[in-house]
């Protein structure tokens, strides 16, 4: 525990001041708010000037298509217009219309904000749309999909003779602030051009994103935190007919703001069971996968609760997917300062079990932070218990992050994990050197630690390069090796690996990589070719990859082919195909279907096929707007096999 203090001790020792042209703008608090057409007025935004002098966030240059933004607010919400200039019109490009869609290849105008003004990543949430008016946001800390708990916000885009123009209306509830006083937040504007592939904002934040770069927005007297302390209640009812079985569930959720930037969550008997779960691949690994979470309870608030250093490090310590099913969970998170944030939850399976989570973390300024955290397992007669500690300091072009955790299950010792590395930066250029170690007694049944028994090192080490004229769109490269040990000594892994990818302007990616690395003496030299068409348009792309060589001597081979297809408006089709062979073969098919009837239905299906073993489902939806949702589902989507089963599900908020 005395390593855990004296850590935190030299991170939070550590400050810095970053010297840069930073960009400001006045608040405006406004008598009248504009209405949200996508016509900027001038009558309407008479008393906010705007700022322009976008730069393209790789050169740092400005951009012969500059953008224009005016932003002011009242007490009820914030309000933004943007005016993108464009020299080629008919070149705008929009294709997404459901709401939270990734916006791949189009054009894009969005508002960066970070109430707390912290100069950090945490507490940012971002509002974007298409040329469509297709919706996008992404809310501090985590939030569940359903609008009456998300948040409501308006936009309105418009096209004009030279380009295109949108106006946001994002009410304060949506965020998390500090109220009743006058205070600077951190913001920015932020464009994408679909057609030059130019990535633009209004405060030069680099290629690298360093997050104390961003415009600062000062004098903003948000609305106090009294207008927000109302609890909301999302219920939901499934009967369902499963197997010739007639079944009912029901559930409740309550959410409740204790303060602008606290928030408590007390869900009763959630539903797991229509929530489509990640497929596992079929791609070579020596451990166990790892699997994206995407049930509501865990997502809410999800990043108060992330634990340990995974990806890049030895684990995550906090790995959701152990808990497969609960009677009810509660949970809260969110500042308790502007620097200051906590999460803390509990998961229970009655007569079963109770997982318990605690993780603090405390910011110091740009890119320096700590977290103190605790994880729990209660069984009956059986108690399981891991500590941590995770820190980072940033400096100029240099990174330091540190990992440490303990684990203690029953009477058992206490072995402790780590990693900690260094790393550096330059526009283009990263690189990272790490060091880890992993006890052979080390675990925690809440945690994701593909390795034990392990210690030794990585490098890591990429370039990347986007280009504004010629035929080629962009270039990336990277090289890794590493070097591991059991901790009797004995070599388990060690080698090389490099990939490169190149896109070019006709947005086909072409890639390749080599590796050669040895475990416990064996050898496993893989290398591969890949091809992507259409690279930034899923309604239209198509990719093929295929790797071969010896791992531990034995002939291997991996080869995959993919397509999706937009085959009339609204109708989009997919198909992917992999076969891995070693010491036998392993095929994956899925082919999935959609039809999007507007933004808030469609009609959607999902056919799986695992080594002769066949799902598929069938499900429509009404969902992603406010009121009522509902949803009929055929077949189970998280099963190996077909299951005759239909269910149909209604949300409702209150």
């Amino acid at each position: 525990m005395r390593r855990f203090l004296l850590a935190s001790i030299l991170f939070s020792a550590f400050s810095c001041a970053v010297a840069a042209d930073i960009p400001k703008l006045s608040a405006v608090k406004l008598a009248t708010p504009p209405i949200i057409d996508g016509k900027i007025e001038a009558e309407e935004w008479k008393a906010v000037t705007s700022v322009k002098g976008f730069v393209d966030s790789v050169t740092g240059k400005p951009l012969i298509d500059d953008t224009e933004v005016w932003l002011a607010y009242d007490d009820k919400a914030i309000y933004v217009a943007f005016y993108a200039h464009d020299s080629k019109p008919e070149g705008i490009i929009g294709r997404e219309i459901k709401p939270g869609s990734d916006f791949d290849g189009e054009d894009v105008l969005a508002l960066v904000i970070n109430p707390q003004g912290t100069r950090t990543w945490d507490g940012r949430s971002s509002f974007s749309v298409n040329p469509l008016n297709t919706q996008n946001d992404q809310i501090s800390g985590g939030r569940a999909a359903k609008r009456e708990w998300r948040g409501e916000w308006t936009s309105s885009v418009r096209r004009v003779e030279d380009g295109w123009c949108a106006e946001f209306c994002i009410p304060w509830k949506m965020l998390n602030y500090p109220g009743g006083e006058k205070r600077s937040m951190d913001i920015n504007f932020e464009r994408f051009q679909a057609r030059t592939n130019i990535e633009s904002k209004w405060a030069d934040t680099t290629p690298q994103e360093k997050p104390e770069l961003s415009g600062i927005w000062t004098e903003v007297n948000p609305p106090k935190s009294s207008q927000r302390a109302r609890p909301k209640f999302l219920a939901y009812t499934a009967p369902e007919l499963d197997r010739g079985r007639f079944g009912l569930r029901s559930g409740l959720d309550v959410r409740y703001a204790f303060t602008n930037q606290m928030t408590g969550l007390l869900s009763i008997n959630p539903d797991f069971k229509n929530i489509e779960s990640q497929i596992a691949g079929i791609e070579f690994t020596r451990t166990e996968r790892y699997l994206e979470e995407s049930r509501p309870f865990f997502n809410e608030g999800g990043d108060f609760f992330n634990v340990g250093g995974w990806p890049f490090g030895f684990g995550q310590m906090f790995y959701s997917q152990r808990i497969e099913s609960i009677d009810w969970g509660a949970k809260a998170f969110g500042q308790l300062s502007p620097s200051l944030g906590i999460g803390a939850l509990a998961a229970v399976e009655s007569g079963k079990q109770t997982a318990s989570v605690v993780r603090i973390n405390q910011n110091f300024g740009p890119r320096k932070w700590a977290n103190a955290w605790y994880t729990g397992l209660d069984k009956v007669g059986k108690s399981s218990r891991a500590f941590g500690f995770s820190g980072g300091f940033g400096k100029g072009n240099y990174g330091l992050s540190l990992n440490l955790a303990t684990s203690q299950q029953g009477s058992g010792g206490s072995p402790t994990a780590g990693d900690a590395s260094i790393s550096y930066e330059v526009p283009h250029w990263f690189g990272l050197v790490k060091y880890q170690w992993i006890p052979p007694d080390f675990g925690s049944p809440l945690a994701y630690v593909p390795w034990t028994d392990r210690r030794g090192a990585y490098f890591f080490l990429e370039h990347n390069q986007d280009y504004r004229t010629g035929g080629f769109k962009s270039f990336g490269a990277d090289i890794f090796a590493n070097y591991y040990e059991e901790y009797d000594a004995d070599q388990q892994q060690k080698g090389i690996e490099a990939s490169m990818n190149l896109t070019t302007r006709s947005d086909i990616e072409f890639g390749a990589h080599v590796s050669r690395f040895t475990f416990f003496g064996k050898a496993d030299d893989i290398q591969g070719l890949f091809v992507t068409f259409n690279e930034s348009n899923r309604f239209k792309r198509f990719s093929l990859s295929h790797s071969f060589g010896t791992r531990g001597g034995r002939k291997s081979s991996f080869t995959s082919a993919g397509a999706s297809y937009r085959v009339l408006p609204g109708l989009d089709i997919g198909l992917d195909w992999s076969l891995f062979s070693l010491d036998g073969e392993d095929r994956l098919t899925i082919g999935t279907v959609s039809y999007e009837f507007g933004p808030l239905d469609s009609l959607s299906g999902r056919f799986v096929n695992r080594n002769g073993d066949t799902n598929a489902y069938l499900a429509y939806r009404h969902g992603g707007g406010s009121g009522i949702e509902y949803y009929v589902i055929v077949g189970d989507p998280n099963t190996d096999k077909w299951t005759s089963r239909v269910s149909f599900k209604v949300v409702f908020a209150f």
